[in-house]
């Protein structure tokens, strides 16, 4: 039965070890894949930012001065396009700024500044659409690796989890006295 046993803990080890390479070496191509769906967001809002800025240049104001006109108008429906307006001028400085934050990332970095500055509506829509592929640079050597070592760490927890309750207890030894 033991070897029956340490077959199966060789079998499972590797899976897990395998499936944690594998998933973790997903992280460069879901980046990349996500970099490109932001940098779509990112030129919409920065067209229609820029209509923005046409218009408020038209009419003689800044920007600033445009929405805060909108803003301050005695009608409603033009205090709710200055809502509108503002709310898409934020979004557009948000996604600048997360997309340079991402693109300036290195290999090291990369996860932790794509954890902060996720959007998780953005995330949603690359995971939906997730195309997955063979890791052929450093970084996805770097996180295969990585994951295999996770992916062993995580089975051995496990293991050591399930088989404790199982294992021997130490005799104690008294001495004569």
């Amino acid at each position: 039965m033991q070897k029956v046993f340490k077959f199966f803990d060789g079998i499972a080890d590797r899976v897990c070890a395998v499936l944690g390479a594998v998933g973790l070496s997903q992280f460069p191509q879901f980046f990349g894949q996500y970099r490109q769906r932001l940098g779509g967001h990112l030129d919409e809002a920065r067209r229609i930012f820029e209509q923005y800025q046409k218009a408020a240049a038209d009419a003689g104001l800044s920007l600033e001065d445009y929405v805060q006109e909108h803003l301050n108008a005695t009608s409603e429906v033009f205090v709710s396009s200055g809502r509108v307006i503002e709310s898409l001028v934020n979004r557009y400085y948000e996604l600048e700024q997360s997309y340079l934050a991402l693109t300036d990332s290195n290999i090291y970095s990369r996860w932790f500044v794509f954890i902060k500055e996720v959007d998780w509506e953005i995330a949603a829509g690359t995971w939906n659409n997730f195309v997955p592929g063979v890791p052929t640079t450093i970084e996805g050597l770097f996180y295969a690796i990585a994951g295999l070592l996770t992916g062993w760490g995580i089975y051995a927890v496990l293991k050591a989890l399930v088989t404790y309750p199982f294992r021997p207890k130490p005799v104690k030894i008294r001495r004569a006295s």
